[in-house]
């Protein structure tokens, strides 16, 4: 599963993505301890309502429901072992974390897109002036 760095309000997460249906079906079930800089981030191609619940997941967490304009809509304080679907409305991300977050309707996200760091080419220059 892949890692990205999230950062949100005052906060970075390093954070596994769930973007397959299977890796979104799984999520943090059986964890039994978060670090409290990581977390998950599901994702979707677009905004839409989502359905999460907390099947066999055994920790407390803060469900954070994230727009198309990158803007927290909804943070939802999840139960252990709580089966009920909770909706999230006009929703690509959700990013859950330690409840307790300190994240708030309103606050920013972005995804720290490393891949930036790829466009950089170290060459290494002969005498004669030539890569």
């Amino acid at each position: 599963m892949d890692r990205v760095i999230v950062n949100i309000g005052n906060k970075t997460y390093n954070c596994q993505v769930a973007k397959t249906e299977e890796d979104r079906r799984k999520g943090l079930m059986g964890v039994e301890h978060l670090p409290p800089d990581e977390g998950m981030l599901f994702m979707w191609d677009d905004e839409d309502t989502r359905e999460m619940w907390m099947k066999d997941t055994k920790i407390p967490l803060d469900q954070i429901a994230i727009n198309d304009d990158d803007e927290v809509v909804l943070v939802y304080k999840a139960q252990p072992e709580d089966e009920t679907l909770v909706p999230f409305m006009n929703t690509k991300y959700i990013l859950e974390v330690n409840q307790d977050s300190g994240i708030v309707e309103g606050d920013e996200f972005e995804i720290d897109n490393s891949d930036d760091l790829d466009k950089y080419v170290m060459k290494v220059l002969a005498p004669d002036g030539s890569t």
